[in-house]
């Protein structure tokens, strides 16, 4: 059992670094480094330098999106990118077999081992198609939410062995306030793609340069994302109020606020500090994080009626 628990905790964790991997790829403009799949320049360990590409390296380079140049870090990031995927599949379809031997005794589990194993292949088969797709904004935003789920299935699995699914009694008008709060970082997440999209579409255009200028314009879906974080905020100081007396709850409640504050001064930072490629992964792991936390609470909690 005990083995179990680890192999569950490292595959949790090891969510997360795929999380942040990815987010590092698209930071630093390393989503084509790799311009074939399953393979990258037609090799399964890919070139160092130009002299080692294949004969017919060309017709790669020219699916690239930078310059249409062999460039040794982009195609080694985007390739680690690729074998972190691989060891999660495989943490995946280990941790699968592990409940597969324990089904009777760990059925919750071994369900949840079912739909993380079923999930983290379609996430792999997916990132195939980003590939194929030259890195479509609608395909990147798809493979970021299969990511998400993935961490979302993890942790009920996680709270299923510890047997800590639904056992703090709440009142039901909390309950609905958890939700209503998940919703409310759901949309803020949403609106941050969308930002994610133009930024994207700006950046290529000046060939990953002059990144001052990428939010320059101040969009429409920037000046949206912006504002609604005050909202964010508000929702939670006002969460953590309601919960103020529930010692149960509170510090989880407390942890998220805090997650959440840590989110809007990186986006702070990403609009007056020019855009540096650091904050970018930074504030996409803090908003999975707040996500994840969220759902946790309302995992782990049950509505009584308070009379």
């Amino acid at each position: 059992m005990s083995i179990i628990k680890k192999w569950a905790v490292t595959t949790f964790i090891l969510s997360f670094f795929v999380i942040i991997a990815g987010g590092i790829v698209r930071t630093t403009q390393s989503g084509m480094g790799c311009p074939d799949w399953p393979k990258c320049f037609g090799s399964w360990i890919p070139p160092t330098n130009a002299s080692q590409l294949p004969p017919d390296f060309e017709k790669y380079l020219q699916r690239q999106d930078i310059d249409h140049t062999f460039n040794a870090f982009h195609t080694w990031t985007e390739y680690i990118n690729r074998l972190s995927g691989a060891l999660l599949g495989l943490f995946g379809l280990i941790q699968f077999v592990l409940l597969f031997l324990k089904r009777k005794a760990l059925r919750l589990p071994y369900k949840f081992s079912v739909a993380y194993l079923a999930i983290v292949l379609l996430t792999g088969l997916f990132g195939a198609m980003v590939v194929k797709l030259n890195l479509a904004d609608f395909s990147i935003s798809v493979h970021l939410l299969f990511a998400i789920i993935l961490l979302q299935i993890q942790l009920g699995l996680l709270l299923s062995l510890q047997s800590k699914l639904f056992v703090i009694p709440i009142d039901r008008k909390i309950k609905q306030l958890f939700f209503i709060f998940l919703t409310i970082i759901l949309i803020q997440s949403i609106l941050g793609t969308g930002v994610r999209i133009y930024v994207d579409n700006v950046s290529k255009t000046l060939h990953y340069e002059q990144r001052e200028t990428w939010l320059a314009s101040k969009p429409l879906s920037f000046l949206i994302h912006k504002s609604f974080a005050w909202i964010v905020l508000l929702m939670a100081g006002f969460t953590y109020w309601k919960c103020r007396n529930i010692v149960a709850v509170r510090n989880k409640v407390l942890f998220i606020c805090l997650i959440i504050l840590m989110s809007v001064l990186t986006g702070i930072t990403l609009f007056y500090l020019d855009m540096p490629a650091v904050a970018q992964p930074i504030h996409l792991f803090l908003a999975s994080c707040a996500i994840t936390l969220t759902v946790s609470l309302l995992m782990q909690t049950r509505t009584i009626e308070v009379r």
